[in-house]
């Protein structure tokens, strides 16, 4: 198999000293963070003012259900973290990466991607619809019946990924690689599919998506 080619992603910015913190007091911020690190712990609540964490890694933390709409994230790393049903609707993240980090649910909605890493993530049923994205990298994640509809893709890439179900609709596939990614059936916009990459089975799933009856031998 082909090598797929590699984008020119831009890794977080990451101090060599940080100052060690809980989550219970990011609240206790006047809506800016840097140079920090949180191990462990849950971040409960939200935050009606735009907060910024710059220059931050998260390590354990749980912020499953809170609120962090509008924030800002510029090189951060979200490590073994659980996001679950968290809201990070119109939010901004810069040089960021996900690893084995578990989104179910997470509502990404109308946010901004630029140089992101998601990698081995647990995405199920995230949603991701209306964001735009650039330089982003999904690698080996879970992304069934996430929902990515009508975002604005720019060097995107999805490496041996599970899509199940996913919901491409409205969202322009030119030149996304699905060729290695796993799936059985896929929700895309037939005006928006071509220039799309995928294998020779997979071709025949969106044949019949065009509702074309393909002979097998």
């Amino acid at each position: 198999m082909t090598q797929k080619k590699r984008g020119k992603r831009q890794k977080p910015k990451i101090s060599l000293t940080h100052e060690e913190l809980s989550v219970d007091r990011i609240w206790d911020f006047d809506g800016q963070i840097e140079r920090a690190d949180f191990n462990g712990g849950f971040l409960i609540g939200s935050e009606e003012e735009r907060i910024t964490f710059d220059d931050v890694v998260f390590k354990n933390v749980r912020f499953t259900g809170s609120e962090l709409r509008n924030a800002e994230f510029v090189d951060v790393i979200f490590d073994t973290c659980d996001l679950s049903n968290a809201q990070f609707k119109n939010a901004h993240f810069q040089r960021c990466e996900f690893r084995n980090s578990k989104l179910t649910g997470a509502n990404f909605e109308n946010a901004t991607f630029k140089h992101i890493l998601f990698e081995a993530c647990d995405g199920k049923y995230s949603n991701f619809s209306f964001t735009g994205m650039q330089e982003v990298s999904y690698n080996e994640c879970n992304l069934t019946d996430a929902d990515f509809f009508e975002c604005k893709f720019k060097e995107v890439q999805f490496i041996t990924c599970k899509i199940e179900n996913i919901n491409f609709s409205e969202t322009n596939l030119r030149g996304i690689d699905l060729s290695d990614s796993t799936y059985e059936r896929i929700e895309v916009s037939l005006e928006q599919i071509k220039g799309c990459i995928v294998s020779r089975e997979q071709a025949i799933g969106f044949a019949r998506v065009l509702g074309l009856n393909v002979q097998e031998y």
